[in-house]
């Protein structure tokens, strides 16, 4: 599942998101949701829903958009280990991901690019050029993301 709810106008707490919710839960799916500093979006909008469905894989997209929403996602982060800072848009918080990753453990961190919205090249070579060990670097490029499928269940 994907959420845009900054562009839909329609905050993530709506009931009608609770079929999606439930279902990803049930299945142990991840949900990828576009995180903004607005009031759609903020990463501090789901706290209810990260307590509510713990079975879930909270990806965080943008990794809540400026400073305010990063640190809003640092902060449930480190409070639930099922939520995770995705990278796309890795500039739009002037917070350096190396205080990120100090602040929040890198197996909640997954890579991400936007697709054809962002430069692949840009985003990897931005995250490659982290004054960080490689081995902080190797589960963003996709072992996270591996775990994140391999929890999801067949049958509930």
């Amino acid at each position: 599942f994907k959420t845009l709810c900054g562009y839909w106008h329609v905050p993530i707490t709506d009931k009608r998101f609770t079929p999606m919710w439930a279902y990803a839960n049930r299945y142990r799916l991840p949900v990828l949701s576009h995180t903004w500093e607005d009031p759609f979006d903020s990463p501090a909008m789901f706290r209810s829903l990260v307590k509510r469905y713990p079975h879930v894989s909270f990806l965080l997209g943008h990794a809540g958009g400026a400073d305010k929403g990063r640190r809003e996602a640092e902060e449930l982060a480190q409070e639930y280990p099922n939520v995770h800072l995705e990278w796309c848009g890795s500039f739009c918080s002037t917070i350096p991901w190396e205080e990120t990753l100090r602040r929040v453990s890198p197996r909640q961190v997954v890579f991400g690019t936007d697709a054809m919205v962002h430069d692949f090249n840009w985003e990897l070579g931005r995250l490659l050029s982290l004054d960080v060990p490689d081995q902080t670097l190797l589960p963003i490029l996709g072992g996270n993301m591996r775990r994140i499928l391999a929890m999801r269940r067949m049958r509930a």
